[in-house]
């Protein structure tokens, strides 16, 4: 795993326990970044929250990169899972595995980070995909899906942001 690509999502983790007060309907926010040392600018879905137990709760976000100081058309983007509970959930078993309007798709998840913090177990987990599956992905009607054995369904709101990521994908601003 990169530098850069670990930094996202440790950076993904703190934002993720930032937003434990927040609603879980929130408006998606998109976020771009440059990080100077790296070269990078880094285009995001901020985190927002797919499943809210008493126990634990899942955010999703996503994210494509570029070269330089300027956002251009990418081709690949990031799914990142976040997890904060009070055990280790995905330790053993980090499949995915979507249904896109009622269609399997599965993914596999990579760049896997744990750490635990005041007694919560926060787990990152990414999935590489293409632009082609991202606009798929955010242009359904229904996405379930299942990550581990937590089964979810994403919002509207999710799959709005994550529209709006795949269109600067494609037409960045």
């Amino acid at each position: 795993m990169s530098n850069l690509k670990r930094t996202v999502l440790l950076t993904t983790l703190t934002l993720t326990a930032a937003i434990l007060c927040a609603a879980q309907e929130r408006k998606p926010e998109i976020a771009v970044e440059y990080h100077r040392f790296d070269d990078v600018t880094v285009v995001r879905l901020r985190p927002m929250i797919i499943t809210k137990l008493p126990t634990d709760e899942l955010t999703l976000g996503a994210s494509f990169e570029n070269r330089g100081n300027l956002v251009r058309p990418s081709d690949e983007a990031s799914i990142h899972f976040v997890s904060i509970s009070k055990e280790w959930r995905y330790a053993t078993d980090r499949s995915l595995i979507l249904l896109i309007d009622g269609e399997r798709l599965p993914m596999s998840t990579n760049d896997y980070l744990r750490l635990v913090d005041q007694g919560s177990a926060f787990e990152s987990m990414s999935v590489e995909l293409s632009h082609k599956t991202l606009a798929r992905i955010a242009n359904a009607k229904k996405v379930e899906g299942r990550l581990g054995q937590r089964e979810f369904e994403l919002s509207k709101g999710v799959l709005e942001g994550l529209k709006e990521l795949a269109r600067r994908m494609k037409q960045p601003q």
